[in-house]
């Protein structure tokens, strides 16, 4: 406060006293905590949506294609019989294992988040090229059948196509 004071009488030359050094610290000071008060609200609805329905897990490459399996790894989530992928993640991938997170936010149409529920298909494909749609020279796992939410998720990548 002594400091802000000199500041005030010596450097700006502004004829201020005591009394208003005073006020304009406990005006900074009430401005300042409000604006950490604002900050400090509630997270919109969306937020809680996409921390709920995430899917947590590991991919895994069987032992016999870790050589085979380098490239780009996409995570890719379907919904129901549609053939069009409700939410893709793009890795570079270069090991055997990957942990990974896939929520609402991954969707590829940002309007259809709210369909990140219930069962989910989800597998896993390493492409060498960087191209999902490209099959040579890939390796894939099975689909499977997660619930939104789920923890614990282990795709398994055990096929490979030449």
């Amino acid at each position: 406060m002594i400091l802000l004071q000199y500041i005030l009488y010596d450097k700006i030359s502004l004829n201020i006293d005591l009394q208003g050094a005073l006020n304009l610290t406990r005006f900074l000071t009430v401005i300042l905590t409000g604006l950490f008060l604002a900050s400090c609200q509630k997270l919109p609805s969306e937020a809680y949506f996409i921390d709920q329905n995430k899917i947590e897990g590991k991919v895994i490459v069987d032992n016999s294609l870790k050589d085979k399996c380098k490239g780009t790894l996409f995570l890719i989530v379907r919904k129901g019989v549609s053939p069009q992928p409700l939410a893709v993640k793009k890795i570079k991938f270069n090991d055997k294992e990957y942990k990974f997170k896939l929520t609402p936010a991954d969707v590829i149409i940002e309007d259809l988040y709210k369909e990140f529920t219930g069962d989910l298909i989800v597998y896993a494909k390493v492409s060498k090229s960087g191209n999902p749609m490209e099959s040579s020279n890939s390796c894939e796992s099975e689909p499977i059948v997660v619930k939104s939410g789920s923890k614990n998720v282990v795709i398994k990548i055990n096929r490979y196509l030449e």
